[in-house]
């Protein structure tokens, strides 16, 4: 029995989706090999209330670590935590921006602002208890511990007109340590953290001490 050209086309068209269909396949198993988590689970969880202002912080335990799963958010007496969060245009007001930014990701702190925020019990973690952090969690410190991408606001006034903190949210995310760094002079510049939208693992880099940035705090246990 002669197989007609429809008959040609239709197998021709079944091997090319059998084709597709495991290559989506391949794909889609490489994919989820690529994106499963690689932090491994922490020993122990729970929460932790800051009596000063009735705040309730999640935490993780990762070998001899605490570290809390989301942003600070006292406010200190001295070092304005808050940057304005409306653009220098005022076309674009929005007064309820600077609530909304601080429901999903808490303050942001100067280095001294940072400092003396910090409750009894805990500290602002050193550059030593981020190394240690990710040694005890292959890397993956961001959903370790809930890292989000809070930006940061430069107090630079050349720098304000260009760009407001929104400019960097959900982009980046930066977190102090309390290790100045001694490379520079003056001791103006700290380390910290830095976080990208679309990269694995964290920067460490140095800054003036005059930015703004998301403060984690850690404890020995």
């Amino acid at each position: 029995m002669k197989r007609t050209i429809t008959d040609k086309v239709k197998t021709v068209g079944a091997i090319t989706c059998l084709v597709l269909l495991s290559s989506l396949c391949f794909i889609s198993c490489s994919d989820d090999d690529e994106t499963a988590d690689t932090a491994p689970q922490p020993t122990a969880t729970g929460t932790w209330t800051d009596e000063r202002d009735g705040t309730e912080y999640g935490w993780v335990r990762y070998g001899s670590q605490e570290w809390t799963t989301s942003n600070l958010r006292y406010q200190p007496a001295e070092g304005g935590t808050m940057p304005d969060m409306t653009p220098v245009n005022p076309r674009y007001y929005d007064d309820g921006v600077a609530t909304r930014y601080f429901n999903t990701f808490g303050l942001l702190y100067n280095h001294k602002a940072a400092l003396a925020a910090v409750p009894e019990g805990w500290r602002l973690p050193t550059d030593e208890d981020w190394i240690k952090l990710a040694e005890n969690t292959n890397s993956d410190i961001r959903k370790a511990i809930n890292l989000g991408l809070a930006g940061c606001f430069i107090d630079d006034e050349l720098f304000i007109q260009l760009h407001n903190v929104e400019y960097y949210t959900y982009i980046y995310g930066y977190y102090w340590t309390a290790t100045t760094d001694d490379t520079k002079t003056g001791e103006n510049f700290a380390y910290y953290r830095k976080l990208t939208w679309n990269k694995a693992g964290s920067e460490r880099e140095s800054m003036k001490k005059s930015t703004y940035m998301s403060v984690r705090l850690v404890r020995d246990v």
